[in-house]
């Protein structure tokens, strides 16, 4: 009797490029995707009908090897001590497996988490799930970028003489917890704190160095449809809409981004230059080619130095954004206090289009001095 070849299993890496592949793919057939990766058709379609699930993992990501998602024990630990880790890391801050220790207790503690002991087997297990390794310091080498600043920045400036300036563009992701609160107050006695939310979204802000041209901001949240955008359709936002579990920026969303944002320069018939910051959620797939976009990354702990968006643009963004959630809320208070009925609280959708206008109030001439900081 004939022995069938046993079937292979697949990777979660793998159901993210069987994903990704379809989408760049749409009439390849479910037929040939079980033949090249030796598996059932079945398997196939389970993997796409959860395309979603799969397209929102960092196939580079150690984990994403094997072939089961091990749930987090302490999801929003594991949120804050990555968040913090990936900015100290951009900023050139050491960190030993102490450092990681402290941080995770303080967030432990910060979010009212019991039970959890900051164990040396959950900072190894940390570490090994974002790639993070300790590597013995190679005598000036770490203080280096800042001693090449200048050099960098006549690079940099070199590059950008090729090209106009309205065609050159930078771009940067930024945290926002869109609820939030004042820190400050004016009162006639002291004032206790309410207890801040925790509900975070990633925005990404790109724009052009003159700061005549703004694309749609990025907007990534935790849930596919929020009760307030139920009925709306994502393309119809003002904002590029994406979601994943922790809201945070990856590989997969930046690669959709940046192929959409390279068709409309094709289109527009223009060659752009974009700076970025060499955060590992900016690499592109194998296979993505852009026509129109030169990505240049910025070196190595210098972004603080030579980004932008770094250099009060964000920070701009932000203060607007905070401008109109307190006038949000004097409003609703007065409504209140005029007609006896309370106003619906800031949700996603009004979150949305503050964002939007917080985006369009920055000014050109802020851009432009921004860009003029560094050098």
């Amino acid at each position: 009797m004939r022995t069938l070849p046993k079937r292979a299993s697949l990777t979660i890496a793998q159901k993210h490029e069987i994903c990704f592949k379809k989408i760049n793919e749409p009439y390849i057939k479910n037929k040939e995707l079980a033949e090249l990766y030796n598996v059932s058709e079945g398997c196939i379609s389970d993997t796409l009908k959860k395309s979603q699930k799969w397209l929102e993992i960092d196939p580079q990501a150690p984990e994403a090897q094997g072939k089961r998602q091990n749930k987090l024990n302490f999801p929003e630990i594991e949120e804050a001590l990555t968040l913090w880790v990936l900015k100290a890391l951009e900023n050139g801050v050491d960190i030993s497996d102490q450092v990681l220790h402290e941080k995770a207790i303080a967030f432990a503690s910060l979010y009212k988490v019991e039970n959890f002991k900051g164990s040396n087997g959950w900072i190894g297990g940390f570490k090994k799930r974002h790639n993070l390794s300790c590597y013995l310091k190679q005598g000036e080498a770490a203080s280096a970028p800042l001693d090449k600043l200048d050099e960098f920045r006549k690079n940099l400036q070199d590059l950008i003489r090729n090209y106009s300036l309205e065609d050159v563009f930078n771009c940067d992701e930024t945290g926002l917890y869109w609820k939030m609160e004042p820190k400050r107050t004016i009162s006639n006695k002291p004032v206790s704190g309410k207890k801040q939310s925790k509900d975070r979204v990633t925005i990404l802000l790109c724009s052009n160095a003159t700061g005549t041209e703004k694309l749609k901001p990025v907007f990534i949240h935790k849930y596919k449809n929020p009760r307030p955008l139920k009925n709306l359709s994502k393309t119809s936002l003002p904002v590029e809409y994406y979601w994943n579990s922790t809201a945070w920026m990856q590989v997969s969303i930046w690669n959709d981004w940046i192929r959409k944002f390279d068709a409309q320069m094709r289109l527009k018939g223009r060659n752009i230059l974009l700076l970025i910051d060499n955060a590992p959620v900016h690499a592109l797939y194998e296979g993505v080619e852009l026509t129109n976009i030169k990505i240049e990354f910025l070196p190595p702990n210098t972004t603080a130095h030579l980004q932008p968006c770094d250099k009060g643009i964000i920070n701009s963004f932000k203060a607007q954004y905070r401008k109109l959630l307190l006038q949000n809320r004097i409003k609703a208070f007065d409504f209140q206090q005029l007609t006896g009925n309370s106003k619906s609280p800031i949700n996603i959708k009004k979150a949305i289009k503050y964002v939007v206008s917080a985006w369009n109030k920055v000014l050109p001439k802020t851009i432009f001095n921004c860009w003029n900081k560094t050098g």
